[in-house]
């Protein structure tokens, strides 16, 4: 009798502490799904987060920038004088035209078509003079930090953007090109694609290759010369036009 009280007794014990085991175990399964659940739906949320961004960025950086109401544009064809890169000559008849890369370090769309200049720069070596002319209000570290770009040209620091405001410029990035001579070729967009892989809106390239045949400007689509990307660092104050309503 004894014994049977002493197993009648114990049995419950028992039963409980299955009862717990399992309990701890379904515990564990469903911290488990909770646990994938968060990660899964955090890693969803952070694509969505990224498209939305990138989204954001190439609606915002492909649209006209701003121009400027005081904007006033040397016309095609017309010399501009630019005393600021004679320091930049091999010799005083210096017969290669001129590519003026404007380039601000803040700029993504600078920052997105690196490549692509460092591309020019590999196809027209010689034949064709590369300055970097940066925008930026950081006079004492932009030639600093734009060296560690590597990209191979020289560069000058335009401060307070008069050498772009001469020539025209009120956005980055953009291509000015000039002839052996000073005259103004080109001033425009790069290309239509952020990182200026479109095959047909390689406005640069031919402008160049234009230019060093000694031929007309081929007949680009208004919007190569309707400045797209970021607006000058040193253009801040200045009034823009507001959409007509």
């Amino acid at each position: 009798m004894r014994a049977e009280k002493s197993g009648a007794a114990q049995w419950p014990r028992y039963g409980y502490a299955v009862k717990d085991l399992n309990f701890t175990v379904n515990e564990c399964a469903m911290n488990r799904v909770m646990t994938w659940g968060l990660l899964l739906g955090g890693e969803a949320a952070l694509a969505v987060l990224v498209g939305a961004t990138f989204w954001y960025q190439d609606a915002q950086y492909s649209l006209p920038t701003p121009r400027p109401l005081e904007l006033v544009q040397p016309a095609l064809g017309e010399v501009v004088e630019l005393p600021e890169l004679n320091h930049l000559r091999v010799d005083d008849i210096d017969p290669r035209p001129t590519l003026l890369h404007f380039f601000n370090p803040s700029c993504p769309c600078s920052r997105f078509n690196l490549t692509h200049v460092r591309e020019l720069i590999h196809e027209f070596g010689p034949r064709v003079k590369v300055v970097a002319v940066l925008q930026t209000k950081q006079d004492t570290t932009a030639l600093s930090e734009f060296k560690q770009l590597k990209l191979p040209c020289p560069a000058l620091v335009d401060r307070q953007g008069n050498l772009a405001q001469r020539l025209g410029v009120y956005s980055t990035p953009q291509a000015v090109v000039l002839d052996a001579q000073g005259t103004l070729f080109y001033r425009g967009n790069y290309n239509l694609s952020r990182y200026c892989i479109a095959p047909d809106s390689q406005f640069v390239v031919r402008a160049l290759k234009a230019c060093l045949a000694d031929e007309p400007l081929p007949r680009f689509e208004p919007i190569a010369m309707v400045a797209q990307g970021c607006p000058l660092p040193n253009a801040a104050h200045v009034v823009q036009e507001k959409p007509a309503p």
